[in-house]
């Protein structure tokens, strides 16, 4: 499912500069480890600027991309909230600065400071509907159109960096563990969409030339 949704952020609240004052600035090269799946979580991460990829392993040791993560998120503050280990892992993309902030730190702001409390639990609320959706698309809907939703969820999250067109770059593997299926599928599905000129490639990047085109193909299999 391609949705575009106002989502109220903790950029739209104004980060209280008393949580930024008990930040301590991480930075992460591409590729490296923000923290691994069962691990326990010690505070809070907030993305300042790069893209952060969060997965899972399934039962038969698959890599699974749940989402990506760009300016203005936290990373999995579900466990933090549920005060459990955590239940993905998280990998920089690209160049990556986080702001890392302890738990008890972390609890504080959010005790003084009620409309971010109630916005985390907002975006809870939020990751609870997504992830239905997910799990619904996996068994109904074909891998084209999840690919599709895929693509423009992605250009949704990362729109604006290109001026002519809007644009993605992720690996093949990446992208197919963000659909749910093999490279080999997403290469030929990604092959076809060429052939339709919906999109052109370049490497791993991925750029949409038909907009329209593209939501059809997502809206045509909900």
């Amino acid at each position: 499912m391609y949705t575009i949704n106002y989502k109220p952020s903790f950029a739209d609240l104004e980060i209280p500069q008393a949580m930024r004052e008990r930040a301590d600035v991480l930075f992460f090269k591409k590729g490296q480890i923000v923290y691994q799946e069962g691990s326990t979580p010690l505070g809070a991460y907030f993305v300042d600027s790069g893209q952060v990829k969060i997965s899972m392993l399934g039962s038969l040791g698959k890599e699974k991309i749940v989402k990506i993560v760009t300016d203005s998120e936290l990373l999995c503050f579900s466990d933090l909230f549920s005060h459990r280990r955590y239940s993905t892992s998280a990998q920089a993309m690209e160049e990556t600065s986080l702001l890392f902030i302890s738990k008890r730190d972390f609890w504080e702001v959010l005790n003084d400071r009620r409309d971010i409390f109630l916005s985390l639990l907002w975006r809870l609320s939020e990751q609870i509907k997504v992830v239905q959706e997910t799990i619904t698309d996996l068994a109904y809907k074909p891998v084209r159109g999840r690919l599709a939703d895929a693509i423009l969820n992605l250009n949704n999250k990362i729109k604006g960096k290109d001026l002519e067109y809007q644009s993605i770059s992720l690996t093949r593997a990446d992208l197919a563990g963000y659909v749910g299926t093999v490279k080999e599928t997403v290469n030929r599905l990604l092959s076809e969409l060429r052939e339709e000129k919906i999109i052109s490639t370049s490497g791993s990047r991925i750029v949409i030339r038909d907009m329209d085109k593209l939501i059809r193909i997502s809206e045509m299999y909900n």
